[in-house]
């Protein structure tokens, strides 16, 4: 086989790697489609029958590992006793409220750090080692400054989401090409205009995908919060559960703050395909 009819071969296995969705040379191509949600539900019922095949071998002790039918018990029984949502709503409020806080700081301070190279050379460090103090360890400074309740927690899930809001924020307005500020510079147009018609619409992908994982590990922050400094959502249940070793009720937790992370990942996609299609001027 020579050069030609190898590279035509390689060209031919490189598209159907790509109509299959399994490796595109092109990133921008990768987007999910509308049967997105298959291969991840595939993937789900896949875990769950080994799982329930690992468990219903007796080969692992039900306290070490229970059986999935066994959380999806527990889980239907939180639901009909009204725990589900009782503990799901103080952990998600304060991980909506501490993303929220997160993103009006974080965005704009990544904006300016975009723009300054003296504020860069202040900030950028400052924000790398602000993810390097244990959660575990601010929790309880939190506490003795401001107290107990739904606030210290939230602003802890402000600190676990402010990284990568500030970060995609950067390397969003850092990629942009400077061939159109230019040109906007050419037609006049002053700091907030190129601010808000060229800059950031073009950016905006970036700084809501930051957005996106920053309200993701908000639900984490509320979790650890709640562990930490109490109160009185899913972190608190899940104590309750560890205490009495009860591994089927911890499973449940966990699958309540998976689902409700899940759930706030979902709706922010949304809410991120919407502002960009709106922004850039696209149609959905």
């Amino acid at each position: 086989m020579d050069d030609h009819q190898q590279r035509v071969a390689r060209r031919s296995r490189a598209r159907q790697f790509a109509r299959w969705g399994i490796w595109s040379a092109y990133p921008a191509r990768t987007r999910p489609g509308r049967m997105s949600s298959a291969p991840f539900t595939l993937a789900v019922l896949v875990t769950v029958l080994l799982w329930w095949g690992v468990t219903a071998s007796g080969g692992i002790d039900a306290l070490y590992l229970p059986s999935p039918l066994d959380v999806l018990d527990r889980m239907v029984s939180q639901v009909r006793l009204g725990h589900a949502w009782q503990y799901l709503r103080p952990t998600l409020t304060a991980a909506v409220l501490g993303a929220g806080i997160a993103a009006l700081v974080g965005v704009p301070l990544g904006v300016m750090i975009a723009h300054s190279r003296l504020l860069a050379a202040i900030a950028e460090p400052v924000v790398a080692i602000s993810q390097t103090i244990p959660l575990v360890a601010i929790a309880p400074l939190l506490v003795l400054w401001i107290g107990y309740g739904t606030l210290p927690i939230a602003i802890l899930c402000a600190i676990i989401a402010f990284f990568p809001m500030v970060t995609t924020t950067v390397v969003g307005f850092r990629g942009l090409d400077m061939r159109l500020v230019d040109n906007a510079l050419l037609d006049g147009a002053n700091a907030w205009q190129r601010l808000t018609q060229v800059e950031f619409p073009i950016a905006a992908p970036a700084v809501l995908a930051g957005v996106r994982g920053g309200v993701v590990l908000a639900m984490t922050g509320a979790v650890v919060g709640e562990l930490v400094m109490g109160g009185s959502g899913i972190g608190t249940l899940l104590t309750l559960y560890r205490e009495a070793a009860d591994t089927a009720g911890v499973f449940a937790v966990v699958a309540w703050t998976s689902g409700a992370a899940l759930l706030l990942y979902g709706l922010v996609l949304l809410v991120e395909r919407a502002a960009v299609a709106r922004i850039q001027g696209e149609n959905l």
